[in-house]
């Protein structure tokens, strides 16, 4: 069985994520305790008045097991309305307001926890709420009680320098404080980049180029860094330079191409920032760092706040999209890009995404549509060329698909990683495989796996092409050896091993591994197929059946088929 690796990684992160790591989206609105603001998502309405505190809880219930939680809401918020000294009702109301970004409604429901109920993201929102209100002493206040709890806690500390700014307190005297921190050495980049912030408050731009360019080497991947890096440069009369080190950062990081600003085009307005803007940058490190850590409903909520205090910063709202990308909830990220569309800078980024998340969707015709007309407008980007051609692949052009790997293939920097062309080389082989271009297949994966001869997915893919044509089964069956010790819980290869022995009549080891296979890969019609065939040429005529009806099953339930013809090959059989 041939499994295609996805190619696409956006800003290092690949875009999936398991069913219980999904973040949770929007609010059901319409409950009395709170009047619940949520742009995006459209407010199923509830009679509140109408449904008693125990009915409204037990709805609320099922939607959160259900896997539903932000349409839980309102029908939580309705139990509090009966039932206002629930301290659970009211704590899991308030999270599911921070995930759907309504910040003011949440600190209204923080407010009203006693101390020992409050979580960090309680006092958090209570923090950042007042800071942006200008109450200064009491966020600090506040803030103590935090720095209580997690003394060390790097986002907190960060968080109180700002205020502390904001109090009057002396930038030196705040840097000094910062460096003396005992950091990790994975935060010590980004200790330089808000020291070199700090000195931009101050009006201190040397001080924040030394900072920021230490802040660039120790994180050199950091789009944050690299652009205020990069606007700071300019600010001084530095264009030039400035212009190369995003060129740079974009050719190192073909996922942000399209997120560069031209800081040619005209002079920058000197540097400013806000408290709001202040506390927004560290509470949205802190986002990060979280969803580094695989947490990504906190991450949201952190994005959300960070938003809330800084709406018109855009790459926190394309960040944020990302993050309901990896959780899934593709009309929540769709409508956040088309919140961008307006944005002058994060405009083709953003529409480049929301193509990718309408093909997730199914509307291949809208994302084609949305993907030409992004092409014509930066034919050179590679960005969107490899995303043409892997739409072109998922829609079935496979011709134009390796048309477009071809073109980065010939494009492709000589700085670049041998990975890189191992992708691309694999990619362009798998197009001319579904082309039935064997020939220029054969040479693209035999060429990728002389670069990576330790990928289980290339040994795989070369394999099985091979067993489908009859051709070099002692080879291929070497390579799907190894490739099985590589990677022994991959239920394509199991299945493509098991293939192997059972085109070479080798019945034994062939229902070993078929059967292996379809513990591993249950819901693969494919996989389903091909034991019942082995079953059927071992004369188990029973067994084969319920494995060929099984996989029927499946695609009426509306699994994908495998190839064109696969359904009416199984009632063939059946």
């Amino acid at each position: 069985m041939m499994v295609l690796v996805p190619l696409l990684l956006v800003l290092g992160v690949l875009l999936s994520a398991t069913p219980e790591s999904r973040a949770m989206s929007g609010v059901d609105a319409g409950a009395p305790a709170l009047t619940v603001a949520q742009e995006r998502v459209q407010p199923a309405q509830v009679d509140a008045a109408a449904v008693d505190g125990i009915a409204a809880y037990l709805q609320g219930a099922i939607l959160d097991l259900d896997g539903r939680p932000e349409r839980a809401a309102g029908r939580y918020l309705a139990a509090l309305a009966e039932d206002p000294d629930n301290l659970a009702l009211r704590g899991r109301a308030l999270e599911i307001l921070l995930l759907g970004g309504d910040v003011p409604n949440a600190v209204k429901l923080a407010k009203t926890l006693p101390a020992v109920n409050q979580t960090t993201l309680s006092r958090l929102a209570q923090v950042v709420q007042l800071g942006q209100q200008g109450k200064i002493k009491q966020s600090r206040s506040e803030m103590r009680r935090l720095l209580k709890q997690a003394p060390t806690l790097w986002p907190f500390l960060l968080t109180d320098a700002y205020l502390q700014y904001a109090d009057g307190v002396k930038p030196e005297v705040l840097v000094r404080r910062l460096n003396q921190l005992p950091l990790t050495s994975v935060l010590e980049g980004r200790r330089q980049y808000h020291v070199g912030r700090l000195w931009l408050k101050a009006g201190q731009p040397a001080k924040a180029l030394a900072a920021l360019a230490r802040a660039q080497q120790l994180e050199p991947a950091s789009i944050f860094t690299t652009l205020l890096l990069a606007e700071t440069l300019a600010r001084q009369g530095q264009v030039e330079q400035a212009t190369a080190l995003l060129a740079d950062f974009a050719g190192r990081n073909p996922a942000v191409e399209l997120l560069m600003p031209d800081l040619g085009r005209a002079p920058l307005p000197p540097f400013a920032a806000s408290t709001s803007d202040d506390l927004a940058a560290a509470v949205f490190d802190f986002g990060l760092l979280v969803w580094g850590e695989g947490a990504l409903g906190p991450a949201r909520q952190l994005l959300n706040m960070a938003l809330w205090l800084a709406p018109e910063q855009g790459y926190y709202r394309y960040f944020l999209a990302i993050l309901l990308e990896m959780g899934e909830d593709w009309d929540g990220a769709a409508q956040e890009y088309a919140r961008l569309m307006t944005d002058p800078l994060l405009h083709d980024g953003a529409k480049l995404r929301l193509a990718e998340v309408r093909m997730r969707q199914g509307d291949a015709g809208l994302a084609w549509q949305l993907i030409g007309e992004l092409q014509r407008a930066r034919p050179a980007a590679h960005v969107v060329r490899r995303s043409v051609a892997q739409m072109a692949f998922d829609r079935g052009d496979y011709n134009r698909a390796a048309e477009e790997y071809g073109w980065l293939m010939d494009r492709l920097p000589a700085s670049m990683l041998p990975a890189a062309k191992v992708e691309l080389l694999f990619a362009r082989g798998a197009a001319y495989e579904r082309d039935r271009d064997f020939g220029r297949a054969e040479k693209d994966l035999r060429a990728a796996l002389q670069l990576a001869p330790n990928n289980p997915q290339i040994l795989n893919y070369l394999a099985y092409m091979l067993i489908e044509r009859g051709q070099n089964l002692a080879e291929a069956l070497a390579m799907l050896q190894k490739a099985h010790v590589l990677a022994p819980r991959d239920g394509a290869i199991t299945d493509s091993l098991g293939w192997a022995y059972f085109k070479m009549d080798k019945l034994g080891p062939a229902l070993k591994y078929l059967e292996l296979a379809a513990e591993q890969e249950p819901e693969s019609p494919e996989i389903l197929s091909h034991l019942g065939d082995a079953y059927a040429k071992a004369g188990r005529l029973e067994d084969a059946r319920k494995y060929w009806q099984r996989a029927l099953d499946l695609l009426e339930k509306g699994v994908e088929e495998p190839f064109e013809g696969f359904g009416r090959q199984l009632r063939r059989k059946l």
